[in-house]
């Protein structure tokens, strides 16, 4: 007699899921460490389907994540220490600009062996464990808890702005196809911060959902970054004068 059931389960036929190796989860992921889990996680949802290569900036791992940028890092150190990830760098205009992130298949993998386990494990798919003490549970919670206090702080001082800022940074998509890197970049993130403070959260998110409507028409200002916004705003509202085009709401501001 068929159960019935009163709530629905994931369909693993439609195409928004992404997939992590069974491996990583019995038993590297203790070994990797908290952080380290998170930004694979991160980084498995964001890799191209056919290369695995994965391109996001570590600003915008922590803050999907709610972790950060220090915990980032940390997270990446790991993985590529056991080889579950391999890191280049992206070159533009001959210097180098972003980390590209490759994930590796699980034979590449250095073996992981548990720090309280001497056996020498020379299987890439299997992980020597044996169970935790009590003592190595005390310790493990202690560290955590210091992350933790430690991550807290750091995202104290980002606060609700800084996700105000991140939204915004999202509206540069359909002008800047790298708009990636202005999430780790303290000069744009100012200058969304100058502007909303002057202007207000909602004004400034109009502003950049106006500039496609005008990229790459002649004589329109050329703006693409925040900085470039706050740079370029009076001959943006002159443009729009000139051409005698309708504002986007809440553009223009008389003191």
């Amino acid at each position: 007699m068929e159960q019935l059931t009163l709530f629905k389960v994931r369909d693993l036929r439609k195409k928004d899921q992404f997939k992590i190796d069974d491996i990583y989860l019995n038993g590297y992921a203790r070994i990797c460490g908290v952080n380290a889990t998170l930004v694979y996680l991160s980084l498995c949802r964001h890799a191209e389907f056919e290369s695995q290569k994965a391109f996001p900036s570590q600003n915008k791992i922590g803050f999907e994540l709610g972790i950060s940028v220090a915990s980032v890092k940390r997270g990446i150190k790991k993985l590529a220490e056991y080889n579950v990830i391999s890191i280049e760098k992206e070159k533009m205009e001959g210097k180098f600009s972003n980390n590209v992130y490759y994930l590796l298949d699980k034979s590449e993998w250095k073996p992981a062996i548990a720090p309280q386990d001497t056996r020498q494990n020379h299987s890439s798919n299997t992980v020597a464990h044996t169970p935790p003490t009590v003592r190595d549970t005390l310790k493990d919670n202690k560290v955590l808890r210091i992350t933790n206090i430690k991550d807290n702080k750091e995202l104290a001082t980002q606060g609700i702005a800084g996700k105000e800022i991140n939204d915004l940074i999202e509206f540069f998509k359909p002008i800047n196809p790298t708009y990636e890197r202005l999430f780790s970049n303290k000069t744009q993130r100012q200058a969304l911060e100058r502007l909303v403070k002057k202007f207000g959260r909602e004004k400034v998110e109009q502003m950049i959902k106006y500039l496609p409507k005008i990229f790459g028409k002649p004589y329109a200002p050329r703006i693409s970054t925040p900085y470039l916004l706050e740079l370029k705003l009076a001959d943006l509202l002159g443009y729009l004068q000139q051409e005698k085009l309708k504002p986007p709401k809440g553009v223009i501001i008389r003191e």
